[in-house]
């Protein structure tokens, strides 16, 4: 874990010159890890190295006591090489016994931290009987109602009530930890609220099975999340294929595709490294494409890009909204971000919905010191002339 860590974030550790110090870490990991591997290893000898000790002191007594009884004529010499032929056969079985015995001790701790793991059980899983699904995109609305939900003792959603219709874009922005990202783990049941109830359409979704639930969504985050395979594997995933072509077109991710060495079949890289920030975001939104969801949930999508890239990203989900009609939550903590392409506007605060309404009102006369202060930021980022705006590949 050490290592993994260390080399997902070398470039980090250069700029801040402290190989040093992850020299350190890592020898001392290494330093515990040949301890501990001795001790395991001296426990497994000595299990074998007891037996040695014991046969030979009960050789020697044999020895003694047996030949004492010849010279005394008790026994001839035929018959205790017999018993002594019989003892030395018996003795290697028992060593193995004692190997296989000392790596079982040695196995022991480590099966007993597995148990712990095949000994958990979900506790979000689907109902016994789980609702047909049966919900048609114009009828899609997520609604929250009157959710609470908390981390431990930390409230993090508090009476949470909007409804984002269908076929229109719904913003959730606020300052970190307002809850934000929150809303969208209760409405996938990635967790389960406290009170309250998530619906979409008119069903609960602690009533929906899980596929069926999380199927409706797709998913386009700040960090677009790829694995280390090809472009086409990071897209298809669980989807049919057969929407492929249309999920790479609609997304631009056709445009910078020639470019690669490979197309298509070439490796992202790990966590998509081989590709740039604007490329990783465009393959994130076609796989969402290819999963035909009827809501899409843009978790803080561009706030790793640059100003010209985000502005690319961000006319794509509107053009996106417009053709698919699909309902889309978009969630951001900055309000600017989402004045051009939110139909409605929910503002959160501490867990709270301190404001909502439709994306005019809410920018044209905020009541909420809050959110004229949410206002006050850097000017939209969308629609960005062309002078100001690189390519596509970008």
């Amino acid at each position: 874990t050490r290592l993994d860590e260390v080399f997902h974030g070398i470039d980090t550790i250069k700029l801040n010159t402290i190989e040093a110090r992850e020299e350190t870490r890592i020898s001392r990991a290494l330093d515990r890890f040949v301890s501990a591997q001795i001790r395991s290893e001296a426990g497994q000898a000595g299990i074998p190295a007891l037996m040695d000790i014991v046969a030979g002191i009960g050789f020697f007594g044999m020895l003694t006591y047996g030949g004492l009884q010849i010279i005394e004529g008790q026994k001839t010499v035929g018959e205790f090489m017999s018993f002594f032929t019989a003892m030395g056969l018996l003795f290697e079985p028992m060593r193995r016994v004692g190997n296989v015995s000392g790596a079982w001790q040695a196995a022991l701790a480590s099966l007993e931290r597995l148990r712990a793991v095949f000994d958990a059980r979900p506790t979000i899983i689907s109902p016994k009987a789980p609702q047909l699904l049966n919900i048609p995109a114009s009828n899609a609305d997520v609604t929250l109602d009157n959710v609470d939900f908390s981390y431990g003792d930390q409230p993090v959603l508090r009476g949470a009530s909007f409804v984002a219709e269908a076929g229109k874009t719904t913003a959730l922005v606020g300052a970190s930890g307002a809850g934000k990202s929150t809303v969208f783990r209760v409405l996938t049941r990635l967790v389960d609220p406290q009170s309250g109830r998530a619906l979409i359409g008119k069903s609960n979704v602690a009533q929906l099975a899980l596929e069926d639930l999380r199927a409706l969504f797709a998913v386009v985050t700040q960090d677009a999340q790829l694995f280390d395979e090809t472009v086409r594997d990071n897209i298809v995933l669980n989807s049919d294929p057969a929407g492929l072509d249309l999920a790479l077109s609609t997304a631009h991710v056709a445009d910078f595709l020639p470019k690669l060495g490979d197309g298509i079949d070439s490796k992202a890289g790990p966590r998509g490294s081989a590709l740039s920030g604007g490329q990783r975001q465009r393959v994130a939104i076609a796989r969402a494409l290819a999963l035909e969801p009827q809501v899409i949930v843009a978790d803080e999508p561009t706030s790793a890009l640059d100003v010209s890239v985000r502005a690319q990203i961000l006319n794509l989900l509107q053009d996106l909204k417009e053709e698919l009609n699909l309902g889309m939550v978009f969630i951001s903590h900055d309000i600017q971000t989402v004045r051009h392409i939110a139909d409605d506007i929910v503002v959160m605060r501490n867990g709270k919905i301190v404001e909502y309404g439709t994306g005019a009102e809410v920018l044209s006369n905020p009541k909420q010191d809050y959110t004229r202060s949410l206002l006050g930021a850097a000017p939209s980022l969308l629609h960005v002339t062309s002078a100001n705006t690189t390519s596509p590949s970008n």
